[in-house]
């Protein structure tokens, strides 16, 4: 098809055709609950057009062809201008005729654009599994990917952390926005906190601080219950450097995790399974030897530390006063 360039032939199907008011309203909620920019937003601006808010969703025929002539007087390459176009098409209503679908083979759309752009598309109406789906193609080259993994993880509909996890996995790419680290990381961690911990190791040493406090904290904030305790289990057996020790217990003694819950006790925990003594008695008078911080490791029954330190987790330890006690009279 040479004539996309001409209104009347692209809408050939129905040349006065306008959005509705519902689906105009749909699209304005979504572009909200995406901190006010959808995809196509971003896939305007690649073609120079800034206003992108201004002409999409088009409330009217002519608010149509302003964006259609905006877009084909773009010095972009044409199958860009094509793909957004296709893009368009995809918002016709449901009808015999596949419009979108027709336009692709007119043009001979390349098939990594077009998949592409449903992925993009599905993205931008909150459809998030189909998006993956498409998104996660081997054929594709990574675009906005940090854009992708942020909504993702952090969309207030979005609550399958699988999804941002796969498309993270299957593309691997390059993240330097301190925002998106921090967004893939809270998915990261509650898949596994030591998987979490490893990642997280492989990042700059000025964000990697800001992450292992980030796993502190997410942790011992979370609600009381099993997984939390699992969790809390996980995070007292990591394998800390003597560095990130240090950050360790000084981000519960004196940081910004000091008044989380749990965080004294979690800390005189950590300090005995290591075997540091001194620390113990340390982490006890910063604390207070009458704290009521106690943290139920009760429910994690039957869960062994793996850690070959002096003091051993087994299901009659308790509570921290029984775990004192049976070190006492080890050492006896």
């Amino acid at each position: 098809m040479d004539d996309f360039e001409v209104f009347e032939e692209l809408f050939s199907f129905d040349p006065i055709f306008a959005y509705n008011e519902q689906t105009v309203n749909k699209i304005l909620k979504c572009r909200r609950s995406m901190e006010n920019e959808l995809f196509m937003d971003r896939l305007l601006k690649t073609l120079g057009i800034e206003q992108g808010h201004d002409l999409y969703p088009p409330r009217s025929n002519q608010d149509l062809r302003d964006l259609h002539q905006q877009i084909i007087d773009s010095p972009s390459p044409d199958h860009h201008k094509q793909s957004v176009l296709y893009y368009i098409l995809k918002d016709m209503p449901d009808r015999d005729a596949q419009p979108a679908v027709d336009f692709a083979k007119a043009v001979f759309l390349p098939e990594r654009y077009r998949i592409f752009m449903d992925g993009i598309w599905n993205l931008d109406r909150a459809k998030f599994a189909q998006a993956v789906d498409y998104l996660t193609e081997p054929v594709l080259i990574p675009t906005f990917p940090e854009e992708l993994i942020y909504t993702l993880c952090t969309h207030p509909d979005q609550r399958d952390d699988k999804l941002p996890l796969a498309y993270y996995h299957t593309v691997s790419p390059a993240i330097t926005s301190p925002k998106v680290l921090k967004a893939l990381f809270s998915v990261l961690a509650k898949a596994s906190v030591t998987d979490a911990f490893f990642w997280a190791r492989k990042q700059d040493g000025s964000i990697y601080r800001v992450l292992l406090e980030q796993l502190i904290g997410s942790i011992l904030d979370e609600k009381e219950g099993e997984e939390r305790a699992r969790h809390s289990m996980e995070l007292i057996q990591l394998p800390f450097s003597k560095e990130e020790e240090v950050w360790f217990e000084t981000y519960l003694s004196e940081g910004r995790g000091k008044n989380l819950p749990d965080a004294g006790e979690t800390l005189r925990i950590r300090n005995m399974i290591t075997g540091r003594t001194r620390a113990i008695t340390d982490s006890g008078n910063r604390f207070g030897a009458n704290s009521n911080d106690r943290m139920d490791w009760s429910s994690l029954g039957g869960i062994g530390f793996e850690s070959s330190s002096a003091l051993q987790y087994s299901p009659s330890t308790r509570t921290l006063d029984d775990a004192r006690e049976r070190k006492m009279r080890d050492e006896k």
